[in-house]
């Protein structure tokens, strides 16, 4: 078989028979013939050598037969793993696998990596190729890298001084494993064209191979002497080829991808010690390294992914290897082709880690200076390409802010010293260059430290100097010329001079203003403002910041026909204009309104224009507009938005328009289709304009609220121009004018009968919307785009809205949800819980001034009578939220109406008789649709409103009469609904729960009509029936908490139940229901209210013998034998009714009888804790409840626990508690747990706890030891878990110190443990600071006597840190309590 196996590689085609002798081979090795391989290693080796060979053809060649031949290889690969580990003459194994596997291993990884994969095809191929390629990697590293030949490798690699230091012993036999591995790898016979590969591939793996085996502490020259082995054998085709390896090296790709590699491994290995070098190495790692930056920087025409990534883990190692090529560096990477996306983030790589380096250096100036050099030196061509720039500004600002103000000013200065005007008319590169540095210069002020009063005197002059050299040889000089070479035509370098001119004055205002405001000591270098205004100054008038009025017309003109950036910053230079003269001016005049209103319209029309402008294809905006135009639009957009507070009161209602219809179309999918923007982008504008709408700010601005609710109504009406009926309620509410209700300006001369009624008309026309009945025919894109406006309506703070807008969007949401045309319960929905958050608003009084509460309701109630959706044929989950939103809306409605306490029973009246007259004429089959049950939701909320209404009506003997009638005939009605509804027996998801919330409201409503429960047959129904049902209710949350609150009512009404025995029931049903499967501690949460309501009734209506009966059934729950039984729900379950019936109000005689059992609670609860500790069992299943239930247990407990020894045993069951390798979320909760247990022994057992303070302190002790050891600086359990658990231990230590008089003696003691936990660990800061606040109370305690007594007591080192830890307490904390004392008294 072996020499089948080695022919067939040497043939085009594999033999006809080589599938037979393949499972041959398989059959054999798998067999108990496989003895005649394994028995003989030689003929094993052979064979995984053969195979690989023919694994490597078939792969190459795609041959039918490569999923067998990977079958059998696998198999003996695993075998010959299996032999190679029993093999005891190391040298003898190493010589096999370089001379028989190292070639076939290497050349079949290589051709696994050069395989294309089908995915749907060879699912099994790729994972025989992934098994078998692990393995082969575990035998390449066990046969060449083995920790014996550790010293084989040290001779051969290490120089003769550095042996004597390094080996530890000779080798038995002389073996050179480098240069064995190495000629044989530069001997492999293989096709010219894929040795390259080959090479390439192998080098790095068996570097890493070698690094696994042997990089330990002190092994670092000796790997390094590796790599330099390695790489001259990757450089070998070259040194035989060219003797320029420089030039050569760097043109080959897949060599720099095998580099990149290496250096990777490198670095991560931390191979490279600096100090290591100089002084064992003479530097010999540092010449290295350098050389191969040389090699990198030689010829960088050729510039790929992996050239910048070795650069970069090359300046990770030492920026040193690459500063004295950093200039070359630099101007290669601003020639790079950016094109590619891949070569733009390795470049933004480089770049992030070059400034990163030197910001860690405090060396970022002489970078920057740098990079101001290649940028100078850069071509026409590549100064216009904006990427460049963008990267390196958009880096330059994410470290920026670390930079100090001197060092910031370096960089300014650099800038201004490669400022030159002069010859730009010649030279058209320069105006592309000033571009670029003006942009630098931008940053750099706009990211400099603000200024304040505490700044250096000779920064803040240094700062005033460069401000007034920026104005004076920057920005004055280019308006200058500007003025002076004013042309008509366009002129490139006029646009770029314009430009820059405006960035540099617009950044040079804001810093100056921002500086003035935060540091008094600088002088403003701006003229003087002469107030008041003489004449209105022109939108383009900047003159009162620098030069004079005709400059600025010029420049205006020269900028007006196509920059957009130019239009952008004459924006925010009006903005600044606005913002000088309101910060001079308290009431402005005429003159001064006229201008910032000029001024605030021009502002808001150019950016408008700049949003729509068609040129741009819109890009997300990093805070930098200087290096890409593509981002202006939504630049504009959130400069619009962000300074739309101070723009508000001076710009028209047209402007006003124009915003409100652009905040609404950035919301909307039409608008991202015809702009054609990316997601990206589409998110930008989106979340701004979110934002700003969910902003109190807006909430605030009335009127542009009230303009932006009218551009949505208007694109509702543009949508609905066919539907007469719906176009003419839009019309109505989006009448002209709507703003001047909202306006302080008109209002009061406003005359609002127009809007009262419009808001009738509209009121009528949605009233006679159900008896219409036409239906409406709109797209899916319509449908689409109208559920987005109604969306939008909703994001709106609708609580706060005022009346008029109030209204418009209550009728508006009313209108949408009871049109059938949009077919959803999800937007029906929507529009309810907007309804029901506009009636929770302040001004929720003013519809029902407009329309009539049953108005309202019956449009409500007529739609969903009309509504035929089918229950089984919609999504459950918005079905659901559509009830739950009605039943809000209506719980919310009807309150309202009685709250209001006008009108209260005529609107109580009609709405029962129309509720009543809806549902009388109805068939029994319509209790099987979706309409039946928002019905039983009207219904159900009705009875419990007129209930709610005769109980406060009560008192005062209004209309309890007309109450008491139509609670009557509503809770007939439901009586009668809810029984057909059980005869129909529809299969619904949510009619269980609404049927039993119902049931609920009718026994609320008989009791509170006459005290006599008429329908008790019904309640022993549902009864029943929720006893069966409730151990069932997986997944139904809804109808849990509603059965358990029916079953707390029925707990009183012993009619209901027919036998005695009706607590005892109840009792038992919840114990089968906590001990479920599905019932887990956040359903335990959820329904916790109810739970402890319902216990409570049990307890309370329960006789003594029967509640003896309970609490046996407690202890059988208790009992260990379900621990070992892994009964784990039936013990929580047992857990959770012993916590329940401990909040129970206890009578006294019932009371007497629960705290006899005391010992017996205790003594289970310890048993399962110990034997859940033994048996190691998951913190949550047992140990978790039963401390949680200790804690509360001995709350309780604090008069009525007659015998100490229960305490006792509380204290002894934490020391059971393991706190070492506790899962990181079941840490804290374990913390928790115990804390409490000491703090209830502390608080509520303090003279049991005296007799028992050892014990006490070692409970504590070890949470602190537990709590110091996880909040080391190597924790692995989280800064946010440690950080809440070091709290309690602080919380505790102060609960200790606060029991003077018990815990002085022990002081000491205390102080002792945590100096010695303290020494064992370092501790992260935060920690370390909590527990010494905490220590700090206790060390309150100790006397001068017991201070000498530790520091003679404690070790050197214990001392030294106890020294540290009083002189804190002495220097700080002590003398701030002295003076807080003396304050006191």
């Amino acid at each position: 078989m072996n020499d089948i196996f080695a022919l067939t590689p040497t043939q085009s085609s594999p033999p006809a028979g080589i599938g037979t002798v393949l499972s041959c081979c398989q059959g054999v090795l798998s067999s108990s013939f496989g003895i005649i391989y394994r028995a003989k290693y030689e003929l094993m080796v052979e064979l995984l050598g053969k195979l690989c060979f023919l694994a490597c053809h078939c792969l190459t060649y795609n041959h039918a037969n490569t999923l067998q031949v990977l079958n059998v290889l696998s198999i003996s690969i695993k075998q010959y793993a299996i032999l190679q580990r029993q093999q005891s003459n190391r040298n003898r194994l190493f010589t096999h696998v370089v001379t028989q596997l190292f070639e076939p291993c290497l050349l079949l990884r290589n051709a696994f990596n050069n395989y294309v994969f089908d995915k749907d095809r060879n699912i099994e191929i790729h994972q025989l190729v992934r098994d078998v390629g692990s393995n082969i990697e575990i035998i390449l590293q066990t046969g060449l890298f083995q920790a014996e030949l550790l010293n084989c490798f040290k001779e051969e690699l290490l120089s003769q001084m550095e042996k004597s230091e390094k080996k530890k012993g000779p080798c038995k036999d002389y073996l050179t494993p480098v240069s064995s591995m190495l000629a044989k790898l530069e001997k492999i016979e293989w096709r010219e064209e894929k040795k390259l590969s080959l090479l390439a591939y192998s080098v790095p793996f068996l570097y890493k191979l070698f690094l696994d085996s042997y990089c330990r502490d002190g092994n670092e020259i000796f790997c390094f002497q590796m790599l330099v082995k390695l790489f001259r054998c990757l450089c070998t085709p070259f040194t035989i080829k060219q003797e320029d390896l420089k030039v050569s090296f760097s043109q080959w790709s897949i060599g720099l991808n095998a580099l990149e590699n290496m250096l990777n491994l490198v670095l991560d290995h931390n191979i490279y010690n600096i100090a290591e070098d100089n002084i064992k190495g003479n530097g010999s790692q540092y010449k290295f390294f350098r050389s191969l930056t040389e090699i990198l920087v030689c010829d960088p025409c050729t510039l790929s992914l992996p050239w910048f990534n070795c650069l970069k883990t090359l300046n990770s190692l030492n920026h040193f290897i690459v500063e004295p090529d950093l200039s070359e560096i630099l101007r290669a990477c601003f020639n790079a082709d950016v094109s590619d996306i891949r070569i733009k983030k390795s470049f933004e790589t480089l770049i992030g880690s070059l400034l990163l380096t030197y910001t860690k250096l405090r060396q970022f100036p002489k970078l920057f200076e740098k990079v101001l050099l290649a940028i100078c030196h850069l071509t026409t061509e590549k100064l216009s390409d904006p990427v460049l720039l963008s990267v390196l500004t958009n880096k330059l600002k994410e470290f920026l802010v670390q930079i100090p103000s001197n060092q910031m000013l370096d960089m300014w200065v650099m800038v201004l010293e490669k400022w030159q005007l002069s010859n730009i008319k010649d030279d058209p590169s320069l105006s592309f260059k000033l571009e670029h540095l003006a942009s630098l210069l931008h940053c750099l002020m706009m990211n400099i430290k603000s200024l304040d009063n505490n700044t250096p005197v000779p920064v803040l002059q240094r700062f005033q100097n460069l401000m007034k050299q920026i104005s004076e040889e920057l920005i004055l000089p280019s308006l200058t010329i500007l003025t002076k070479n004013y042309v008509t035509d366009e002129t490139l370098w006029l646009q770029k001079i314009c430009k820059v001119a405006l960035m540099l004055l617009y950044t040079w205002i804001e810093v100056n203003t921002v500086t003035a405001l935060n540091c008094d000591k600088y002088l403003s270098q701006m003229c003087k403002l002469c107030l008041p205004l003489d004449l209105p100054l022109e939108h383009w008038d900047f003159s009162i910041f620098f030069e004079d009025k005709n400059c600025w017309k010029k420049m205006y003109d020269l900028c007006r026909p196509s920059d957009v950036v130019s239009m952008f910053y004459l924006g925010l230079l009006s903005i600044q204009k606005i913002k000088l003269l309101l910060m001079h001016i308290y009431i402005p005049n005429e003159n001064e309104r006229l201008t910032v209103q000029a001024s605030a319209s021009f502002f808001v029309n150019s950016g408008i224009s700049i949003l729509n402008h068609k040129d741009l294809c819109h890009i997300p905006y990093s805070g930098n507009i200087n290096s890409n135009n593509n981002s202006l639009p939504v630049a504009q957009w959130h400069f619009i938005v962000s300074n739309i507070t101070i723009l508000l009161p001076y710009i028209s209602f047209d402007d006003m328009n124009n915003i409100a219809t652009l905040i609404l179309e950035t919301h909307l999918p039409v608008y991202d289709e015809r702009k054609k923007v990316d997601n990206e982008v589409t998110v930008a504008f989106r979340e701004i304009s979110k934002s700003f709408l969910q902003s109190d700010s807006f909430s605030e601005m009335c009127i542009l609220q009230s303009i932006f609710i009218t551009s949505i109504l208007n694109r509702c009406a543009m949508l609905l121009t066919k539907e007469a009926v719906f176009y003419e309620i839009l019309d109505h509410l989006s009448f002209k004018d709507s703003y001047k209700l909202v306006n302080p300006r008109v209002n009061d001369s406003y005359d609002d009968s127009m809007y009262a009624t419009n808001m009738k008309n509209a009121l009528q026309l949605i009233c006679s919307l159900p008896k219409m009945d036409k239906s409406l025919f709109l797209s899916d894109p319509d449908i689409k785009l109208l559920s987005n406006l109604i969306e939008l309506i909703s994001m709106l703070k609708l609580d706060s809205l005022p009346p008029s807008d109030l209204c418009r969007c209550f009728f508006f949401l009313l209108t949408f949800a009871n049109a059938s045309f949009l077919k959803s319960p999800y937007f029906a929905s929507v529009c309810y819980k907007g309804l029901t958050c506009l009636l929770n608003g302040t001004h929720a009084n003013h519809v029902f001034k407009i329309a009539y509460a049953s108005d309202i309701l019956k449009v409500v109630m007529a739609h969903t009578h009309s509504a035929h959706w089918n229950v089984t044929d919609l999504d459950d989950h918005h079905m659901l939220k559509l009830l739950d939103t009605m039943n809000e809306f209506f719980d919310t409605f009807l309150s309202l109406v009685i709250k209001r306490k006008q009108s209260v029973r005529k609107n109580l009246e009609q709405c029962t008789s129309f509720m009543l007259n809806s549902i009388s004429n109805t068939e029994r089959t319509f209790w099987s649709t979706f309409a039946c049950q928002l019905h039983i939701v009207t219904l159900k909320n009705l009875c419990h409103h007129l209930t709610f209404a005769i109980q406060e009506h009560h008192a005062k003997g209004d209309h309890i009469e007309s109450f008491n009638y139509c609670l009557k005939q509503t809770a007939a009605k439901l009586k009668t609904v809810i029984q057909q509804s059980l005869d129909i027996a529809v299969c619904s998801p949510f009619l269980p729960t609404l049927l039993v919330t119902s049931t609920t409201t009718l026994f609320e409503a008989e009791r509170c009509m006459d005290g006599n429960l008429k329908n008790i047959e019904l309640y022993r129904v549902f009864f029943s029936q929720i006893m069966k049902e409730l151990c069932y209710a997986e997944k139904q949350n809804a109808f849990l908490k509603a059965a358990l609150h029916y079953l707390t009512l029925c707990i009183s009404e012993r009619e209901i139940y027919l036998t005695q025995q009706l607590a005892t029931s109840v009792f038992i049903a919840v114990g089968n229901l906590l001990a479920s499967p599905w019932f887990n501690k956040d359903l335990l949460h959820n329904a916790e209210i109810e739970l402890q309501h319902l216990l409570n009734g049990v307890t309370e209506n329960c006789s003594c013998e029967e509640f003896h009966t309970l609490l046996k059934f407690v202890f059988q729950k208790l009992e260990v034998g379900n621990l070992w039984r892994q009964n784990y729900k039936v013990l929580f379950a047992g857990i959770t009714m012993i916590k329940l019936l401990l909040n129970c109000p206890l009578q006294e005689d019932k009371s007497t009888i629960f705290w006899s059992s005391a010992s017996q609670i205790m003594s289970a609860l310890v048993t399962l804790n110990m034997e859940a500790c033994k048996e190691r069992l998951p913190l949550s299943a047992a140990v978790l409840p039963v401390l949680e239930t200790i804690a509360l247990f001995l709350r309780r407990g604090e008069t009525l626990l007659s015998n100490p020894h229960h305490v006792t045993l509380s204290l002894s069951t934490l020391l059971m508690v393991s706190l070492e390798n506790v899962k990181a979320e079941d840490y804290y909760s374990i913390i928790l747990a115990i804390h409490e247990v000491l703090f209830s022994v502390l608080q509520c057992h303090t003279k049991v706890m005296l007799k028992s303070v050892p014990t006490f302190l070692s409970c504590f002790h070890r949470l602190v030891a537990s709590v110091m050891h996880e909040g080391r600086q190597k924790g692995d359990k989280g800064g946010t878990c440690i950080a809440k658990c070091v709290k309690l231990v602080k919380r505790m230590y102060t609960h200790i110190a606060a029991k003077t008089e018990e815990f002085t003696v022990f002081s000491t003691f205390i102080v002792s443990q945590y100096i010695h936990e303290l020494q064992k660990v370092t501790l992260q800061p935060e920690v370390r600071t909590h527990l010494t606040e905490g220590i700090f109370p206790i060390l309150d305690l100790c006397i001068d006597r017991d201070v000498k007594f530790l520091n003679m007591s404690l070790q050197t080192g214990a001392r030294e840190v106890f020294k540290e830890l009083y002189q804190d307490y002495t220097s700080h904390y002590k003398t701030r309590n002295q003076e807080e004392e003396k304050y006191t008294v």
